[in-house]
């Protein structure tokens, strides 16, 4: 049995040990890893046709799961749409992850009796979600010869404000046009859009362009991509199609000018839970 003099001994290292965490974790700052990752609404790259029993919100899930992120960005979304089974997607994945959410249709569907169906951008978050903001981007009012219709598909960004620990952090998730007619006016009005509201930020999404393309060089001068500060080679930062044959760079993580960058990389995915590539990296808010 303890003496009451030993019990001081056991309280004061408890004391001064827990002290030393917290100092150091105060050096630090705030440190997060953020991911971006593209679902392709759950139907999986094993699943022509897009049939509606094979769709597999599961293995997107373990994907997440597996990096274990702090906030995460969500494109290609669907709620309560016949195409996936009416499944409210971003409900779903936040249950499963036991996470916060927050939504931003792109456009909707027709109402049925299971809801409005819609499809857009997600965000996901271990710390509390405080607002949120849809933001319609621009779209060319018709289709140029031999284009499908899809091309003029309404996009959208989800503007979110987070509490991490008693630190505002602005995060964003977008998914652009895949013309770049559009994608100039879209990357124009995503750099009016943050110049609006101060504070460390992060925009996460699918740009459907490439970083050496003249729509993404205005917003890369102000935001600094996760990818390009860590020096990652032009082979490795493909992030479509999913897996090791990837061959575009299209998916990105930026950052405002607060941020350090301890690491990123795309996770090459090969078990076919999308056709995209995430993206993961790990910031540090220095305090």
């Amino acid at each position: 049995m303890f003496s009451k003099q030993m019990l001081a001994v056991v309280v004061l290292v408890v004391v001064v040990f827990s002290g030393a965490i917290f100092a150091e974790e105060e050096a630090d700052g705030l440190t997060l890893k953020v991911m971006t990752y593209n679902i392709q609404i759950g139907a999986t790259t094993n699943n022509p046709g897009w049939v509606v029993a094979n769709f597999d919100l599961d293995k997107v899930a373990a994907v997440i799961s597996e990096q274990d992120p702090d906030i995460i960005a969500l494109q290609e979304v669907d709620r309560l749409r016949s195409r996936s089974g009416y499944a409210d997607q971003v409900g779903e994945l936040a249950e499963k992850l036991g996470m916060y959410w927050a939504y931003s249709p792109s456009y909707f569907d027709v109402e049925t009796t299971h809801g409005r169906g819609m499809y857009g951008n997600a965000i996901l978050s271990k710390y509390p979600i405080v607002s949120q903001y849809p933001h319609t981007l621009y779209r060319r009012g018709k289709l140029e010869p031999g284009e499908a219709n899809w091309v003029i598909e309404k996009r959208s960004i989800l503007e979110t404000k987070i509490d991490v620990n008693g630190t505002t952090v602005h995060v964003y998730s977008t998914h652009l046009s895949t013309t770049q007619d559009q994608r100039e006016h879209q990357t124009a009005e995503i750099t009016t859009l943050l110049s609006q509201t101060r504070g460390p930020k992060i925009l996460m999404g699918d740009f459907n362009a490439e970083p050496d393309d003249p729509e993404m060089k205005n917003i890369l001068r102000r935001y600094r991509d996760v990818l390009d500060a860590k020096e990652t080679p032009s082979h490795l930062r493909a992030t479509y199609p999913n897996g090791s044959k990837s061959t575009i760079a299209i998916d990105y993580i930026l950052l405002s000018r607060e941020w350090e960058i301890k690491d990123a990389s795309v996770i090459v995915e090969e078990s076919g839970a999308s056709d995209h590539n995430p993206i993961v990296a790990t910031i540090t808010l220095a305090k």
